[in-house]
C-alpha cells in the first residue's frame, strides 16, 4: 500500500510539473492569456470570476485580476486602471490607402523556360509575407523597381524582413518564354479599401479602425505597413449577407492628399491605427465602463456618408486574448439595418 501511494503521488507530481511547463500555461504566466479549457480562471479581487462567455459583464475599471488554477491556486496577477478617459465612437466610413515597406511577397509562380518550369524564388527559400527591401543593395520601393532589378541573368542578393527579423537570400533569375528574366514571386507594394472608423481619443486624436488587420486578399498574409493615410468614403451599395456569405460594403473615395483625414501608422491583427488630422464631433463614451449582455447600439454608415445608430443585442462576452477570440458577439435586431445589409457585413 505504501509503495502504491508513493507511485500515485509521484505520478501526480510529474503530471502537474508537465502541465505547468506546457506552452499554454507558460503563455498565461508571461503573456496573460487565460483559457477555461486549462482549468484557469481570471478573477478580480472582490468580484465574480471572469470566464469565457459566462459572465454578465467584463469589468475594465480599476481592479486587480488574478489567474487561478481551478479558481484556487494563484498563478499570475494583472492590474488594470481606469483613468477616466473618454473616447469618441465614430462609425464613419473611411477609405484606406497603405504602402508596404519595400515590396511584400504574396505568392509564387513557375517560370516556363526552354528546359521546363522552374521556381527560383521558392527554391531560394523565400516565403509569403517576406518584405524585400533591397536587391543587390538597391532599394526595391515599388513593384516596378522590383521587376526591373530582377530582369538580369546575374545572381541577386535580396535583403529584407521576415517575422520582424532581417534576412537575406541569393536567387538567380530564370529567362521566361517572353524574353524577361524573373524569379517567380508575386509582390505588392500597396493596398486600398474601405472600412469603418471605430473610435478615437479626442485629446491625442489617435484612432483605431476595422477590428482586423489589412491582409492580402489571395493569401491572407498581413501587409507590412510602410505608412499611409485614411480618407472620407461614401458607401454606394451593400452586398447583403445571406446563405453563409459575409457580404460587404461597396464604396468610393478620393486619394487626393488634401482630402486625407489622418495618418495610417499601424497595421496589426486587431486592426489599423494612426492619428486623425481633426475631430469630427462624435459622441464621447467613458473607457472601461464595462460590456454587458443585452440591448446596445452600434454606429455605422451603410448609405452615403451619414452615420446612424442601429439597435443590436450583445449575446456573448469573452476575454479578448488573441485575434482569434472575439471580445463580444452581437446580434443585429434593427429591422432597417437587417433590410439593408442582412446582418453584419465586411467593412462594418
Amino acid at each position: 500500500m505504501s509503495i502504491l501511494r508513493k507511485t500515485i503521488t509521484a505520478a501526480l507530481a510529474a503530471a502537474l510539473l508537465l502541465w505547468y511547463a506546457s506552452p499554454a500555461v507558460q503563455n498565461v504566466l508571461y503573456e496573460g492569456a487565460a483559457s477555461p479549457a486549462m482549468g484557469l480562471e481570471l478573477c478580480a479581487d472582490g468580484m465574480e470570476p471572469v470566464r469565457s462567455s459566462t459572465d454578465e459583464r467584463l469589468h475594465l475599471g480599476t481592479a486587480t485580476y488574478t489567474v487561478r488554477l481551478l479558481g484556487v491556486l494563484p498563478l499570475r496577477t494583472v492590474q488594470t486602471t481606469d483613468d477616466g478617459m473618454r473616447l469618441a465612437a465614430s462609425g464613419r466610413a473611411i477609405g484606406i490607402r497603405m504602402q508596404t515597406r519595400g515590396v511584400q511577397i504574396v505568392g509564387f509562380g513557375g517560370i516556363r523556360t526552354e528546359s521546363g518550369t522552374v521556381h527560383p524564388a521558392m527554391d531560394a527559400g523565400l516565403a509569403a509575407g517576406d518584405e524585400v527591401l533591397s536587391v543587390n543593395g538597391e532599394p526595391a520601393a515599388s513593384n516596378a523597381d522590383f521587376l526591373r532589378l530582377c530582369d538580369t541573368d546575374e545572381p541577386l542578393l535580396l535583403r529584407g524582413v521576415r517575422d520582424g527579423e532581417p534576412f537575406s537570400v541569393t536567387v538567380t533569375p530564370a529567362l521566361d518564354e517572353d524574353g524577361t528574366y524573373r524569379i517567380g514571386a508575386w509582390v505588392r507594394d500597396s493596398t486600398s479599401g474601405i472600412g469603418t472608423l471605430s473610435f478615437y481619443d479626442p485629446v491625442s486624436l489617435r484612432y483605431a479602425a476595422l477590428g482586423h488587420g489589412v491582409s492580402d486578399v489571395d493569401t491572407g498574409v498581413l501587409f507590412s505597413n510602410g505608412g499611409g493615410e485614411i480618407y472620407p468614403a461614401t458607401v454606394t451599395a451593400v452586398q447583403r449577407a445571406s446563405g453563409g456569405e459575409a457580404g460587404e460594403l461597396i464604396g468610393s473615395f478620393s486619394t487626393e492628399s488634401e482630402t486625407a483625414i489622418g495618418t495610417l501608422t499601424d497595421n496589426t491583427a486587431f486592426g489599423i491605427a494612426g492619428t486623425l488630422y481633426g475631430a469630427d464631433g462624435a459622441s464621447l463614451y467613458p473607457l472601461g465602463d464595462g460590456a454587458r449582455f443585452g440591448e446596445a447600439e452600434r454606429f455605422c454608415a451603410v448609405d452615403g456618408t451619414a452615420v446612424r445608430s442601429y439597435r443590436v443585442r450583445v449575446i456573448r462576452l469573452d476575454v479578448h486574448a488573441s485575434p482569434e477570440t472575439n471580445g463580444m458577439m452581437i446580434e443585429v435586431v434593427d429591422r432597417d439595418l437587417l433590410a439593408r445589409t442582412g446582418g453584419i457585413v465586411q467593412g462594418m
